[in-house]
């Protein structure tokens, strides 16, 4: 899955961005309420309609007031636009959704083209049309098809439907993380806010070569740490996290440890449990509590392990991971009169001259995304 583009309009503050040649790993920088996470919530709004329809995705993310665009007016107050095109397995893929009448009775309008040849599509009050993908004058019909249900769950057997289900945002609470999972907690997948961490680490302990990842990763991040494991507790049956510092025989517990250090093991958790798996990864804030060296080494993580199937992007407002990352890496979140705006800091083609990116960013040079 290599992204070519992406483009979302209407949704909070997300008026209208077009975000053009992602790279696999992806920073996005920017002050506070600057609209980061309104791009990386409308993400997962589209995975939510993919997976339930757009009533159940509407309510999941607070209801219609929550979610519109109050800079449009009208008919376009209403409306919710996507457009993706990206190679999947060498394959030309677009794919558009737009949502219709989102405060009242939803309607969907989509197309899906492969290599140029429509394959599916549908209009506005109408019942989707799904075409032969190997013969172009074979269609045939949904009839009575929800308005409000995406017609890619008819074809779940594609790339895409995966891909837009698998929108995972992670924004990590070291309280909860540090806190001994219960016995009936979720092993196929870590928490949004790392709270069965314990859990997901027993499970990926199993897998030896990336057992040996965390501890190496680890050592590197915080100093004088050399071993992490998990236990199971006898009277609940639940699960902790036990560490171990250099010169000292013991495990210790995950509530001794600082934020930073638990904060760091979700970060690494969430990568490499998500790494050979279909779907977006997004991090909120990833330098949270860590020292700019073990930034540096986190930051190098991502990036080793985020793929064209695979992107892990991040959003944030710290000058240490944008020094970590690659011009062609970054890309600048403002609002500007209440819009939220991104561009690429490779687009005006700076020549930095040797200096830092995150020099080159404070002061200004790439005209925005600035922490304050």
């Amino acid at each position: 899955m290599n992204i070519k583009e992406i483009r979302i309009s209407g949704y909070k503050s997300v008026a209208d961005i077009s975000l053009k040649e992602l790279s696999p790993y992806s920073v996005f920088a920017g002050p506070n309420g600057s609209g980061k996470s309104n791009f990386v919530d409308a993400l997962m709004f589209v995975g939510a309609v993919i997976e339930s329809g757009a009533n159940a995705a509407i309510r999941r993310f607070n209801g219609f007031e929550q979610i519109h665009c109050y800079k449009f007016k009208k008919e376009k107050s209403r409306r919710f636009e996507f457009f993706l095109a990206a190679d999947i397995d060498g394959i030309s893929t677009e794919y558009t959704l737009r949502i219709h009448s989102m405060d009242k009775t939803p309607q969907l309008e989509e197309s899906l083209k492969n290599n140029g040849s429509l394959i599916m599509e549908r209009h506005r009050g109408k019942p989707p049309i799904l075409k032969h993908p190997m013969k172009d004058d074979l269609s045939y019909e949904l009839p009575n098809y929800p308005d409000e249900m995406s017609a890619l769950m008819m074809m779940p057997d594609r790339d895409l439907y995966d891909y837009l289900l698998n929108i995972r945002v992670f924004r990590f609470d070291p309280l909860g993380a540090k806190t001994p999972d219960e016995s009936n907690a979720d092993a196929s997948e870590l928490h949004p806010h790392g709270h069965n961490v314990a859990t997901m680490l027993a499970t990926l302990e199993s897998n030896a070569d990336i057992r040996s990842q965390i501890i190496d990763w680890l050592e590197l991040i915080v100093p004088g740490m050399t071993g992490v494991s998990t236990d199971k507790q006898k009277l609940n049956g639940g699960t902790v996290i036990k560490f171990k510092e250099e010169g000292v025989k013991a495990f210790f517990p995950a509530n001794l440890i600082s934020d930073g250090t638990i904060y760091a093991l979700c970060i690494m958790t969430a990568v490499l449990s998500r790494a050979s798996k279909i779907g977006m990864t997004f991090i909120e804030e990833p330098e949270r509590g860590l020292h700019p060296k073990a930034i540096e080494q986190l930051v190098s993580l991502m990036r080793e392990n985020a793929a064209t199937e695979h992107p892990v992007f991040i959003t944030t407002h710290s000058e240490s991971v944008v020094r970590a990352s690659n011009i062609s890496e970054l890309w600048l979140v403002n609002k500007i009169d209440g819009k939220t705006t991104i561009k690429a800091a490779a687009s005006g083609q700076l020549d930095l001259q040797g200096m830092n990116l995150d020099t080159a960013w404070l002061t200004n040079l790439f005209d925005g995304g600035l922490p304050w």
